[in-house]
Parts: C-alpha cells; structure tokens; sequence
C-alpha cells in the first residue's frame, strides 16, 4: 500500500483491514502505518514523520437494501523535519467521526454521511456532508 504526497513521492504503508459479520452488523476495522521519503520543498529537504491513519466502522442493516453507519477516523503523524532539525509542534493529530445511511443492492452503493472532527493538532476542523456512489460492474 502507498500514497503520494502533495509533493508527488511516494510514501510506503502496510496496513491490515479487517471485516466481520454479526447477524445484521458488520463491523470494520484497519489501520496503515506510512513511512514518507524525504523530499525537496522549496530547496530544503524535508522529512515528514511516519505516520498512522487509523479507522472502525460498524454498519447496520435495514429491510430493503438500507444501512445505518457509525465509522471513526483518526490520524497520527510526528513533528516533521527541515534540513535535519525537528520543527516542534509540527505533529498532526485528529480523530473524526461520520454518521450516516447507505441503500445498496448488487450493483450499486451509496452512502450519505455527516463528518465531523472530533479532536485534532494542526488540522482543520471541518463539517462535512459526504455523498459516495459506487457502481459495481
């Protein structure tokens, strides 16, 4: 697993998800460790911390293709690095929660959330509305 930066490199990750089904639930669970390469930003070699996205989810089902969702986000990363020197307070840190109802069937997924940060360091605190639509082919 991996991600590109805003920086375009790339940055290595291992992670393990993890899904069961409890009678109408599921619950999910995952977690990706990254560790970012160092990378030029406006000619000062910078090292981003390593870093940890973290989520649990459990979803309820409905009759006739509803669900009910409760998922939590969180994210974890150092203070980063400039030329060798640790800039402090640098970390980023928050923890979100969304809740939300989906409708599928087999060939479609769809979802309608509200998103809202919890808690965070250096991190926006956002409401978000969130529509996702997935087609299956």
């Amino acid at each position: 697993m991996g991600a590109t930066s805003g920086g375009g490199t790339y940055d290595h990750g291992y992670g393990i998800i993890l899904t069961k089904r409890l009678k109408q639930f599921i619950i999910h669970a995952d977690a990706i460790y990254s560790f970012p390469l160092e990378r030029k930003i406006d000619n000062i070699k910078t090292q981003y911390a390593r870093y940890l996205n973290y989520d649990f989810g459990i979803e309820y089902f409905l009759p006739e293709g509803f669900n009910l969702m409760l998922e939590f986000n969180g994210f974890l990363q150092g203070d980063k690095e400039e030329d060798g020197e640790k800039i402090p307070a640098s970390n980023i840190n928050y923890l979100a929660t969304a809740v939300g109802i989906g409708w599928s069937n087999e060939k479609i997924q769809t979802l309608f959330a509200y998103q809202r940060i919890l808690n965070g360091t250096n991190t926006d605190a956002n409401d978000s509305l969130v529509l996702t639509f997935v087609y299956n082919f």
